[in-house]
């Protein structure tokens, strides 16, 4: 069975991917039940921990989500999405390192959190992409540095 924090870390982190991952169509209304899921996180164990198993039976429904998710969950204890994580060869991967001077190679992509609930986790996975508001509160996501 997963941890129940890496579920929590799958349903937040999925969300800016889910068009991608079922399509413009499936997405909103799959967005929307994880919001309502997190948004709602009971403070009781075995509240929470139904309310867990709820978000990972979604998660898990559609291949697309769940290949998302198993590869989430494999990264212990960090929980980031495979298209930011530094990949082999890079600095924290296990290749070798950079050939050139001066070449540190793929950097970690910086996560983003909602300031206003623990609905929303978002990467910037290229300097100078714009930050995006989280689509449960319409306020721009914060920096995970300096919040916790």
């Amino acid at each position: 069975m997963e941890s129940p924090h890496g579920v929590l870390e799958a349903a937040r982190s999925i969300r800016p991917y889910l068009a991608e991952l079922v399509g413009p169509v499936a997405a909103p209304p799959l967005d929307a039940r994880l919001a309502d899921a997190l948004a709602g996180m009971p403070r009781d164990p075995v509240a929470a921990s139904e309310a867990v198993e709820r978000l990972r039976e979604a998660l898990f429904a559609d291949p697309a989500t769940r290949s998302f998710t198993e590869a989430l969950l494999e990264d212990s204890p960090r929980f980031r999405p495979v298209y930011v994580r530094p990949s082999k060869g890079s600095r924290g991967g296990d290749g070798p390192p950079p050939s050139a001077a001066g070449d540190v190679g793929p950097i970690e992509a910086e996560r983003f959190d909602c300031p206003q609930g623990n609905d929303y986790t978002w990467y910037r996975e290229q300097v100078g992409s714009p930050v995006p508001e989280c689509p449960t509160h319409s306020v721009p996501v914060e920096p995970e540095e300096g919040r916790r």
